[in-house]
Formats: C-alpha cells, structure tokens, sequence
C-alpha cells in the first residue's frame, strides 16, 4: 500500500528484524538530505530558533547534557516555522516564516 510519502507501508511491523544497535543515538544514522547543502542550512536554521527561544550558545553546547524539554522544544518550533513557510509557500505567500511567534 503507498503512503503519502510516495513509498509503501508493506514491511512496516510485523517482519521486521531490529539492527542490533536498536534505535535511537549510535552510529547506525540512517538519516539523509534530499537536497545537497541542507545540512548546513538547518544546523544554521536550528541554531537561530534556539536563539530566538532564548537559549544562548545552543550550538557549542553538548545536547546529552540539556533537558529533553529544550531539545523538544527547539525541534518543535522548527517544525512550527517550517510548516508555516510552506503553507505561505502552498497559498501563493512570499517565502519567510515572518507569521510565527515565540510564545
């Protein structure tokens, strides 16, 4: 069956073996970038919402030692920007997240 993703969900669940690594951390990323020179941008583009949330010196700072609560919510309003650029994006808008606020 495809998903909305273009793939398909047959091998999801039952079937399926775990690397022995398990998930989460490690060296087993499997993570890529679909366009060349991503990387960059959003290590960039994370490190500016951090500071905009008003956390200093996310970047040099070792990730284990923060509390999942700030990671969490680093991440979340990335998220939350970026959907908003694409929904301007979608709707004809120029592009930019101006439209998103901090709490």
């Amino acid at each position: 069956m495809a998903n909305v993703f273009g793939g398909t969900t047959a091998g999801f669940g039952a079937g399926q073996q775990q690397t022995a690594g398990g998930g989460g951390g490690g060296s087993n990323n499997n993570n890529s970038y679909v366009v060349p020179g991503a990387r960059q941008a959003l290590e960039s583009f994370k490190n500016q919402t951090a500071s905009e949330l008003g956390i200093q010196n996310y970047a040099q700072q070792y990730k284990g030692d923060l509390p999942s609560r700030v990671n969490g919510s680093v991440g979340g309003f990335m998220v939350k920007k970026m959907i908003a650029l694409a929904e301007q994006q979608l709707s004809g808008g120029t592009a930019g997240a101006g439209g998103v606020t901090t709490r």
